[in-house]
């Protein structure tokens, strides 16, 4: 194998020597100069410095003789060789990769919990310019994705406070009052903290007073005067038109929903207006509704005492009801966030609960959430790492040459050399 670039200072052999002098013989027969006898040519390239994209391929420098044939570089003129070439050269198309972050905290300080991390298809499209593509690229290449969530345990947890939904404000429009929720510790057996336990009453500020209520047309009248009567809707509406639980409009101006109707003069009679919502979401409540004393006089509507109509007679105003069982959703208080800088998650357990057994019944649209980001601060500029090292693989000369360093392989292969041009923080 011919020896290129060699030093010269090194020994010279015999052969070499020989050489010299059969060289000069030619010189004087041909009568060429020095010049004209050895010149330097730039010959024969590395391969290509990228597999794939654009990449930066380094030409050879040897010395020839007049005829082309390749001899010592001491024969050429040290002064005039040329520095090499840098040419730039194509490689193949680069192919996607994944990345991962690194793991965040898990999830739980105690107990077990979950780690997670970003996980992301990439490609290099040109030197300096590796950016993040579609996941299909990366699965339409067979490529298998890391696992974005893993198990973490910690020590083992003692008892945490457990809270449930806060209950809809009572308080009439414009008005105040206080909501409230459950309270439980997690462990029967050994007792929660409580310096910690969590508030189960806080104030609430009943609904804006724009609510006002809206009414349909009267249905037909179904019958003679006694039996008879119109019904219509009465919703509570908001200004923009949603309609809005019906105890955010005031209970003292609500339009009848149920009408007398019949014979032109009706006796007094009673009459039941609808139920009201039953008072509580889950479980055992009451429902009420309004029953008057009622009569047509002279064909208009008239409302008597209840003396008119007999106070023995009158129907329920008030009932017990049931709505579901009571499921109902409890969190533990939220983890700390995982990043102290920068975008975190931080995570809680929610768990569902029929009075003290764990169970499947609770509304999976009304579940709490579990997980959610959590930002603290903005992240500082850490000033570049005086003591990092360039990876010796890395030719970090060539990458300074060709302005590569914005690139982030070689920002951080070369971190030691790339320093030097970076520029100054502002």
């Amino acid at each position: 194998m011919r020896a290129v670039n060699q030093p010269p200072h090194r020994r010279v052999s015999s052969d070499v020597l020989r050489g010299m002098g059969n060289q000069r013989l030619y010189q004087k027969n041909l009568k060429l100069s020095a010049a004209d006898m050895y010149r330097w040519k730039l010959s024969s390239q590395e391969p290509c410095s990228m597999t794939c994209s654009i990449g930066v391929s380094r030409s050879f420098v040897s010395c020839v003789r007049y005829d082309g044939v390749e001899v010592h570089d001491m024969y050429c003129d040290a002064l005039t060789r040329p520095e090499p070439v840098h040419d730039f050269c194509i490689g193949r198309e680069c192919q996607p990769r994944w990345e991962a972050s690194s793991w965040s905290e898990c999830s739980r300080t105690c107990g077990e919990g979950f780690q997670f991390r970003q996980v992301r298809c990439w490609k290099m499209l040109s030197p300096g310019l590796d950016s993040s593509v579609y996941s299909d690229l990366c699965t339409m290449a067979d490529l298998e994705r890391p696992v974005e969530r893993r198990a973490c345990k910690s020590p083992a947890c003692g008892p945490q406070w457990e809270v449930a939904e806060w209950t809809e404000c009572p308080a009439k429009c414009g008005r105040k009052a206080q909501v409230s929720r459950d309270v439980r510790c997690s462990d029967e057996t050994r007792p929660c903290d409580p310096m910690t336990r969590p508030p189960n009453v806080k104030n609430c500020t009943g609904p804006p007073c724009e609510r006002h209520w809206t009414v349909s047309e009267w249905g037909p009248c179904s019958g003679s005067c006694g039996q008879g009567k119109m019904v219509r809707h009465v919703y509570c509406k908001a200004p923009e038109g949603r309609v809005v639980p019906e105890n955010q409009c005031s209970a003292e101006n609500k339009p009848l929903s149920v009408h007398p109707c019949g014979e032109r003069d009706c006796p007094p009679h009673w009459l039941s207006q609808d139920w009201d919502r039953c008072n509580t979401t889950c479980g055992r409540g009451v429902k009420r509704r309004i029953v008057l004393c009622v009569g047509i006089t002279g064909g208009k509507f008239q409302i008597f005492d209840d003396e008119a109509c007999g106070g023995g007679e009158k129907p329920e105003e008030e009932n017990t009801c049931f709505e579901r069982p009571c499921f109902k959703w409890y969190t533990t208080p939220w983890s700390e966030c995982t990043k102290t800088c920068g975008v975190g998650v931080r995570m809680r357990d929610v768990k569902c609960y029929q009075g003290r057994e764990l169970v499947r019944g609770c509304d999976p649209l009304t579940k709490p959430v579990s997980k959610q980001t959590c930002t603290l601060q903005p992240c500082p500029t850490e000033p570049p790492d005086e003591s990092c090292q360039d990876r010796p693989s890395t030719n970090c000369l060539l990458a300074l040459k060709v302005n590569l360093c914005s690139h982030w392989y070689y920002s951080k292969a070369c971190c030691h050399s790339c320093r030097a041009v970076r520029p100054p923080a502002s």
